[in-house]
């Protein structure tokens, strides 16, 4: 079934299954600069390990169009209702190839509390990620696939909004 976000004009698709976790998609965009508090092992990613990040972080900009600029963030935001199970949950990403292994999926384990928004994101860390094209955030657990959400990644400098609120100058007063 196909769901619009109200403040944008980008449709994701949610695939349901009548067994599985009701796993919701809270948010998504672009986040200017992240703190990292740790790394955690993720063997199916191009770097072999994710960034743990506060998951109280907000969206800087709500978008799915995504300059390529080292240090920039985006992903989504993830809630497992008050109730819920979901067991094996992962985060998998789909790009164009990227790194000498040209990997063009990554993944990674999303474990989710009930009533407990989790953050998933990826940071343009190098040079050789910030590959242009679709980069689809995809949700899957035990159940199946639950839902995915696309980013377009573009020149820098090509999201107006992300760079006004990322990269131009504050004003002085």
């Amino acid at each position: 079934m196909r769901h619009r976000l109200c403040s944008t004009a980008v449709t994701f698709l949610l695939f349901a299954h009548p067994a599985a976790a009701a796993i919701e998609l809270v948010e998504f965009g672009v986040i200017c600069e992240i703190t990292t508090d740790g790394q955690r092992e993720a063997p199916l990613t191009e770097s072999g390990v994710i960034n743990s990040i506060d998951q109280s972080r907000a969206f800087d900009v709500y978008t799915t169009g995504v300059p390529a600029h080292l240090g920039l963030s985006f992903g989504l935001r993830i809630l497992l209702p008050e109730g819920e199970t979901s067991r094996g949950t992962r985060m998998t990403v789909t790009h164009p190839p990227l790194g000498k292994r040209r990997v063009t999926t990554e993944s990674w384990s999303a474990p989710l509390a009930p009533g407990a928004p989790a953050l998933n994101l990826f940071t343009f860390e190098k040079e050789y990620e910030m590959v242009q094209g679709t980069w689809t955030f995809a949700v899957i657990d035990d159940q199946g696939k639950h839902f995915e959400q696309s980013f377009e990644v573009l020149p820098p400098g090509s999201v107006p909004q992300v760079q006004t609120a990322c990269f131009d100058p504050v004003p002085l007063s």
